[in-house]
């Protein structure tokens, strides 16, 4: 893939839990029971194919709420290895305005609506959501759908 990647923010948590503790990902109410190990070692493979991965604001924000959904020490480990990729990854600006201007916004909302609004010929989108998988296909977006892989059998 020569193109940054955009993950959906349900993505980045698996990613995010998964590198603090493998383990964590069968204990965090957001993943279990629709996510594990197996997931997280998909997702890793699909990733090391970009050049990097990029970041909105809104995704950002919308995954530190959902990784903090889980009580301590926890919390902390994942909050910091968090704080770690923040630090490391690249954010792409899209302000408010102009992600609530987009069709998908009333739909979709606010962090899929920004996605949306990034620059097709920058970045790819992987995601296991299947309406933004559908809305970001349909604005010129190459989009990754994980879910068929990871109902693959082991």
């Amino acid at each position: 893939m020569k193109k940054a990647l955009v993950l959906d923010t349900c993505l980045l948590v698996l990613l995010v839990v998964g590198a603090t503790n493998r383990k964590y990902i069968l204990k965090h109410k957001n993943l279990y029971p629709v996510y594990n190990e197996r997931h997280f070692d998909k997702l890793i493979e699909v990733i090391n194919t970009a050049p990097f991965v990029v970041c909105t604001a809104h995704i950002l924000t919308e995954t530190s709420n959902l990784l903090r959904q889980i009580g301590n020490p926890m919390r902390s480990e994942i909050m910091e290895v968090f704080r770690q990729f923040v630090h490391r990854s690249r954010e792409l600006r899209v302000d408010g305005a102009t992600a609530s201007n987009a069709p998908i916004f009333i739909r979709l909302g606010l962090t899929d609506a920004a996605i949306v609004s990034l620059d097709a010929d920058e970045v790819a989108i992987l995601t296991v959501d299947h309406n933004l998988h559908i809305a970001a296909s349909h604005a010129g977006f190459d989009v990754f759908n994980l879910t068929p892989y990871f109902h693959e059998s082991p």
